[in-house]
């Protein structure tokens, strides 16, 4: 009796290991992982098209920042540091307007919206940008005063403060090493 039951388990198990090896079977499976890759691919352009890297870019910074590459910004600053090199004082005050179109290029990307570099600060919280605030304000005053005021006198050491500051807020950002 048990050698019979233990010939239907056998039997059972071999039938089963053989039909596991059929053509069949290996056409399903082939089937089977296309359709696997197919759902695969559907559920990460649908997290594309959801948005899923913005929530993915909030929940690690806390707000949306704008995806330009380290390597793309490093080479726009870099244009900005070869102007505060120079000894012409007209390249330092274009080496500031670039630095606050910069900053707010960045602002404006991260969501603040706003007319002008001003009022794109006014909507920034003042614990939202830690010490940065002040100083980009600052930093901003001089460059009004600059567009505004033909005769505004910029040396190199007020380049470099102003420059400066708006790099520590790209630093702060992780849009600078």
């Amino acid at each position: 009796m048990e050698y019979e039951i233990q010939n239907v388990v056998n039997m059972l198990l071999k039938m089963l290991t053989d039909f596991y090896n059929s053509p069949v079977v290996l056409i399903l499976k082939i089937f089977l992982g296309i359709y696997l890759l197919v759902l695969f691919i559907d559920i990460v352009l649908l997290l594309l098209l959801r948005g899923v890297a913005s929530d993915l870019r909030v929940g690690l910074k806390g707000r949306d920042m704008p995806t330009i590459s380290k390597n793309k910004m490093q080479k726009r600053w870099e244009k900005i540091k070869v102007r505060l090199d120079s000894n012409d004082l007209a390249q330092y005050k274009v080496a500031i307007i670039e630095a606050d179109i910069v900053a707010e290029e960045i602002l404006d990307g991260i969501g603040y919206k706003g007319a002008n570099m001003a009022e794109k600060l006014e909507q920034v919280g003042t614990n939202q940008l830690d010490d940065h605030l002040e100083s980009l304000l600052g930093a901003h005053k001089i460059r009004n005063k600059i567009v505004s005021e033909v005769d505004y006198a910029v040396d190199k050491r007020m380049a470099t403060a102003v420059v400066g500051v708006y790099e520590n807020f790209l630093k702060y950002l992780e849009f600078l090493d």
